[in-house]
């Protein structure tokens, strides 16, 4: 057997593991080579699909902007509808007589739509489900009804606001109430309709702990504030 402790590496030896060394360095080169590549194409890719994004982002942001200011054009426009229906109503409620026929003028046909003369009113009663009597004007379309106080709420520009941001307005207030009850005893040979009566109340618990009913008709009002009976 021979002895392998004490061999020597030769020369050729020597160069087959130079030429190895070589190698892995170049293969380890050409690698790090492809990976930065690799990681340079990921990172445009990356920065491509960021603006892409943005890109969608800035459309959507201007769709939305656009939906908004067609939304507040609506608004400002329906805001406008209404304030020249309001405009048109107070005119002719204001030379509306809502009364019946009378004498009529050759002249003047337009008593066949803002009312004559005559000592009835041409106009129709209804009893509300509360027991409340509303009163239409059928020339003019006019509604006479109990007003409710947080209607009344104005700000210091005269705009009708919610009762947290305004000040109650009690002459105005009054003033409408007492053209209700005028309304209400405005003669006429209409017979009233009505509703099945209910009676409206709310529980509460008072200061003993004991549960108690108290009357809600104001509650139904306001509810019902906005309506009327055109």
């Amino acid at each position: 057997m021979s002895d392998t402790k004490n061999v020597v590496p030769t020369e050729a030896d020597e160069s087959v593991d130079n030429l190895s060394i070589a190698e892995i360095e170049r293969q380890t080169k050409l690698l790090q080579l492809k990976l930065a590549k690799q990681a340079l194409e990921a990172q445009t890719l990356e920065l491509e699909e960021r603006a892409y994004h943005i890109k969608d982002l800035k459309a959507r942001l201007a769709d939305r902007d656009i939906v908004e200011k067609q939304a507040k054009e609506d608004r400002e426009q329906q805001g406008r509808t209404f304030a020249q229906q309001d405009a048109t109503d107070q005119f002719n409620w204001a030379r509306c007589t809502h009364r019946k026929g009378g004498n009529v003028s050759p002249q003047n046909w337009s008593v066949l739509r803002t009312g004559g003369n005559a000592v009835q009113y041409a106009i129709m009663k209804h009893q509300m489900i509360n027991g409340d009597i509303w009163v239409r004007c059928l020339r003019c379309g006019k509604t006479w009804k109990p007003p409710v106080e947080k209607d009344f709420f104005f700000d210091l520009k005269g705009k009708n606001v919610a009762p947290a941001d305004g000040k109650f307005d009690k002459v105005r207030f009054e003033k409408v109430a007492e053209e209700y009850r005028a309304a209400s005893m405005f003669p006429t040979n209409n017979s009233m309709s009505t509703s099945v009566q209910c009676r409206f109340g709310r529980a509460i618990l008072d200061s003993e702990g004991q549960v108690r009913f108290i009357d809600a008709a104001d509650t139904y009002r306001e509810n019902i504030a906005s309506s009327n009976l055109r």
